[in-house]
């Protein structure tokens, strides 16, 4: 079963922006300006270590956010806070039904539907742009060892089950081929 964390990793200070104290921010929210939706964010390496600091303004600024935080104020304290995360509490995010954060499918077990032979756990996912990809590892006892790249789609998904940590696929033929082996 899946570890539910209780900050979610929204976004990324990548530098300053101005003399006044602005942060440039590359935002893991879908679309990248709903990180601006949140009131405190927490700044720090992790969740449970983060500072929180109230958003005083955040924008969109080409394929980056921009943002004015409360108790930054020049370059100097901004620049500090370069390289940070940017959490926000769990709690205070929504997710529509049939949507899942990508915390809470890491750790799950893939397995085939017909066969429920296991194929591994999830570790990783990645996003291509056409559509998110689950980095599967095969478990430690499988003949052949490497990781999977399944694309997170409807024609490949058959069930998420967060409670049991269990996500049924359905694999098209050919779908072997998205199978890294590692030696």
């Amino acid at each position: 079963m899946a570890l539910e964390p209780s900050y979610l990793h929204v976004g990324d200070i990548l530098g300053t922006h101005g003399l006044k104290g602005t942060l440039t921010l590359y935002s893991h929210t879908r679309p990248a300006s709903a990180v601006a939706g949140y009131s405190c964010w927490w700044v720090g390496e992790s969740g449970e270590l983060a500072k929180p600091y109230q958003v005083k303004r955040c924008w969109q600024h080409g394929k980056r956010m921009l943002a004015d935080l409360e108790g930054i104020a020049d370059c100097n304290s901004a620049e500090k806070l370069k390289g940070q995360k940017i959490w926000v509490p769990l709690s205070e995010v929504e997710v529509d039904e049939g949507e899942y954060l990508w915390e809470e499918l890491i750790g799950c077990e893939v397995i085939l539907d017909e066969s429920d032979e296991l194929l591994g756990t999830v570790v990783a996912l990645e996003d291509y742009g056409a559509q998110d990809n689950l980095v599967v590892k095969a478990p430690d006892d499988a003949e052949s060892q490497g990781e999977w790249l399944i694309p997170f789609i409807e024609e490949v998904i058959v069930e998420v089950d967060l409670e049991e940590g269990i996500i049924a696929v359905d694999l098209p033929d050919g779908m072997d081929a998205c199978f890294t082996p590692r030696s």
